[in-house]
């Protein structure tokens, strides 16, 4: 399968069409990657910072959420993964309201 040189972008379009040439040749990997890079970091910092890990899960899914969302809007992600990232914040929300401490 042959993709496109990285001389056919428009660099002068700005950082969103050099991140669609990327997404594009990656096959989305690269958005998937980075949505599972957002939701770690925030759910360990979140879980260092207040040592409570159900309520980490929620803030690192909301979090991943918005994030999501917007590069969802961008075209940047696929439904599938805006899906996941959707079904994350619920089962962290899940979680935290079945918390029985």
């Amino acid at each position: 399968m042959t993709h496109l040189s990285p001389s056919t972008i428009n660099g002068t379009k700005g950082l969103g069409e050099v991140l669609s040439y990327v997404n594009i040749i990656t096959d989305t990997w690269i958005s998937k990657l980075f949505l599972i890079g957002i939701y770690v970091i925030i759910l360990m910092g979140y879980y260092k910072s207040k040592e409570d890990f159900r309520g980490s899960m929620a803030v690192a899914g909301y979090g991943t959420f918005v994030v999501a969302f917007l590069f969802w809007i961008g075209g940047f992600v696929s439904g599938y993964a805006f899906g996941v990232s959707i079904a994350m914040s619920i089962l962290g929300t899940l979680i935290l309201l079945l918390d029985n401490d």
